[in-house]
C-alpha cells in the first residue's frame, strides 16, 4: 500500500504520538502500478493528534486480496484530477526540491520509523478528498521506505500538503483526469461484518 496505514495493536492511545485514538470508517485511496483505486468502508482507528491510520490484521489482509484480485469488480467509477506539485506551490520556494528530483538513487542514511528500513529520496503521489472530488498530486518529494513503502516529508512538504488537504474547491489546471474503481469492504466478509459496516456508514471520514 502507498498510503501510511498501519496494523492496529489492541492499545487505546496511538503508538507514534500516544494520543488517544477511536474507530472509525475511512475511504482510502491508494496508488496502483495501473493507476489509482479507492477503497470505501473500511474499519479503521484514527489518531486523534497524528491523524495516524491503523488497521487490523483481517481488514489489512481484505485490502491485498483487492490488490491480488484482478478481475475484481468495482462497485462503480469516478473521475480524479490529476496535478503535479510544483503547478500547485511553486516549488522554487522548496529548498529541497531540486536536490530530490536529481538525487532519486540516493542511500542517506535515514530510517524508517514503522520498521527501521532504510529510505530513500523520491518523488512521490497521493490523493486528497475535495468534499466529494478526489484529487491526486504528483511529484512530491519525499523519503520511501524500501521495506514498507511508508512516505516521509520534510516540514515545508508536509505544510503544504496539509494546505492542499484543507482545500474546499478543485483547483484549474489540472495536468489530466484519469477514471478511478472505487470498491467497498461492506461487500465482502460475513454477514457479520456487513452489519458492522451498515452500523458504522455514517461515520465515513473524508
Amino acid at each position: 500500500m502507498e498510503e501510511n496505514v498501519r496494523q492496529s495493536e489492541s492499545v487505546p492511545r496511538c503508538k507514534y504520538c500516544k494520543c488517544d485514538i477511536h474507530d472509525d470508517v475511512l475511504k482510502v485511496a491508494f496508488w496502483m502500478h495501473d493507476g489509482l483505486i479507492v477503497i470505501e468502508d473500511v474499519p479503521a482507528r484514527l489518531c486523534n493528534g497524528c491523524g495516524e491510520q491503523f488497521l487490523d490484521e483481517e481488514v489489512a489482509q481484505k485490502i491485498q486480496q483487492i490488490f491480488k484480485n484482478s478481475t475484481a469488480e468495482p462497485e462503480r467509477q469516478i473521475q480524479a484530477s490529476v496535478y503535479d506539485l510544483p503547478q500547485l506551490e511553486p516549488m522554487e520556494k522548496h529548498s529541497s526540491f531540486e536536490s530530490i528530483a536529481a538525487n532519486k538513487k540516493s542511500r542517506a542514511t535515514l530510517r524508517c520509523k514503522y520498521c527501521e528500513s532504510e529510505t530513500v529520496e523520491e518523488l512521490v503521489k497521493s490523493a486528497f478528498w475535495v468534499n466529494e472530488q478526489l484529487i491526486a498530486i504528483e511529484n512530491i518529494p519525499a523519503r520511501v521506505c524500501q521495506q514498507c513503502k511508508a512516505q516521509f516529508y520534510d516540514d515545508e512538504t508536509a505544510e503544504k500538503i496539509a494546505a492542499l488537504d484543507k482545500i474546499r474547491t478543485v483547483p484549474d489546471g489540472a495536468t489530466r483526469d484519469v477514471a478511478v474503481s472505487v470498491f467497498s469492504l461492506a461487500n465482502t466478509g460475513s454477514a457479520a461484518d456487513k452489519r458492522y459496516h451498515q452500523d458504522k456508514a455514517g461515520g465515513l471520514c473524508e
